[in-house]
């Protein structure tokens, strides 16, 4: 009899697999706290057009981490690029089998950030000091931003993240959503109500959404890894019409 507990699979963003490379697809899960010890893990990965690519095969589970390689040869150059893949997660937890989904999309590139810790350093140099003991760098934070940035560009319209050419255009927005994300901690960890980490977090926020609404960068239509335009860039911030709007070509989200 299932006893539905709610386990919690960790489910960031849409899996990007690139097409022609070998892949690896991970899918921690959590309950209390801690990462589950699966029993048994299989995987099947579905296309758009509802056949599977992968069926139901075995998955490895390191370090108690659910783990599929996707060989270069599954992902060939055949595969159709864009949205509408599946992934079914077949977990079996405690006896019982459960089955997490993800969707996930075929790309010809996945778009990686520009900020690091030296970028954080760099604006305040005393945070290279101040940071607690339990942590090495501040990447916690600058990941949490950065996949926050990416729901959000896709929530708004704002977008295809992996078809994006000009990673340097979301350097300003998450840089300053990392910092918030910093000294959000910060205060909170110190218990006050208001004080220095407070005002410097609410700042970095403020800076973040003026920068959100300014992002504009290099964009592949087509899915072919080009700009046909490299010198227009294109607004992440989608363009609100009170009126009937023009005649614009549409993104093509799949070739």
């Amino acid at each position: 009899m299932s006893t539905s507990i709610p386990y919690a699979p960790q489910i960031k963003i849409p899996e990007l697999l690139e097409r022609g490379k070998a892949n690896t697809s991970t899918l921690p899960i959590y309950r209390d706290g801690s990462l589950v010890v699966p029993d048994a893990v299989r995987y099947t990965l579905i296309k758009p057009d509802q056949t599977k690519l992968i069926d139901n095969a075995t998955a490895s589970y390191p370090a108690n981490v659910p783990t599929y390689v996707h060989s270069a040869g599954i992902m060939d150059e055949s595969l159709i690029l864009g949205e509408g893949y599946l992934q079914e997660w077949k977990i079996t937890i405690v006896g019982e089998e459960y089955i997490f989904r993800r969707m996930a999309s075929v790309v010809l590139r996945r778009l990686y950030p520009v900020v690091s810790d030296a970028d954080i350093t760099s604006t305040y140099s005393q945070l290279a000091d101040i940071r607690p003991s339990n942590l090495s760098s501040y990447q916690t934070y600058i990941d949490e931003a950065w996949y926050n940035m990416l729901q959000r560009m896709r929530q708004e319209g704002g977008g295809l993240e992996y078809l994006v050419m000009s990673p340097e255009a979301f350097r300003a927005a998450h840089q300053n959503l990392s910092l918030y994300y910093i000294f959000r901690d910060f205060h909170s960890s110190l218990g006050q109500s208001n004080g220095r980490y407070l005002d410097l977090a609410n700042e970095h926020f403020r800076v973040y959404n003026d920068e959100w609404k300014r992002i504009n960068f290099i964009y592949d239509h087509d899915h072919n890894g080009l700009s046909e335009q490299p010198n227009n860039r294109i607004a992440k911030q989608p363009v609100i019409y009170l009126s009937n709007p023009g005649r614009f070509g549409s993104f093509r989200r799949r070739r």
